[in-house]
């Protein structure tokens, strides 16, 4: 019997906790607005959190937690610098946590991966926010590999690969809606210097 569904037998909430946080690992890349992306965002932290909980994984359940309490700021934060900086606070309590939980390389994945999607949720432009929880997931994915979570390394795999291809669409779009203005700025200033020169 798979670890999955040994969880699901004999911890039923754990497991509809840790599938309702997969579920938001696996459909937040597709959200356009950042704050759609950050309240998903919020949906991880705190289902993945309550499931550690439930399943008496304290370390997990604090920095996912934890995780969560950011979120929330960065929603609130969008036009208040002083709230999206106070986000910075977090870091060091990941630090006490990664140093309180010291478990050698599967420690540094997890604080590489937190480190950059807790940056990542201060960022107030979506592309930049993307990259960020983009960049992360390598180290998530390193961690599921070095603790044997293979749900959440599948889980981590697939959002990745979502991710990946929402970002590229991203870029592809701001590329097409700068193209035209550009042009416009291009042919304006060609005419502005004709206009001036034959003045």
């Amino acid at each position: 019997m798979s670890d999955f569904a040994k969880i699901f037998q004999e911890n039923p909430p754990a497991a509809a906790f840790g599938a309702i946080g997969l579920l938001c690992q696996l459909i937040w890349p597709i959200f356009r607005a950042r704050r759609a992306i950050i309240t998903v965002q919020f949906g991880i932290g705190f289902h993945y959190s309550v499931q550690y909980a439930l399943l008496s994984a304290w370390s997990g359940a604090g920095v996912a937690g934890l995780g969560a309490l950011q979120s929330v700021l960065a929603f609130f934060a969008d036009e208040r610098p002083w709230l999206r900086n106070a986000g910075f606070f977090f870091l060091p309590v990941v630090g006490v946590i990664g140093y309180a939980t010291w478990n050698g390389i599967a420690s540094a994945f997890a604080l590489a991966a937190v480190t950059l999607i807790m940056l990542g949720r201060l960022q107030h432009d979506t592309l930049r926010l993307r990259v960020f929880l983009l960049a992360a997931a390598p180290f998530g994915i390193g961690y599921d590999i070095a603790v044997g979570a293979l749900p959440a390394l599948m889980g981590g795999i697939v959002s990745a690969i979502i991710a990946s291809t929402m970002l590229v669409r991203e870029i592809r779009l701001r590329q097409q809606a700068a193209g035209p203005k550009s042009l416009l700025r291009k042919r304006s200033s060609i005419v502005l210097k004709g206009a001036l020169s034959n003045a």
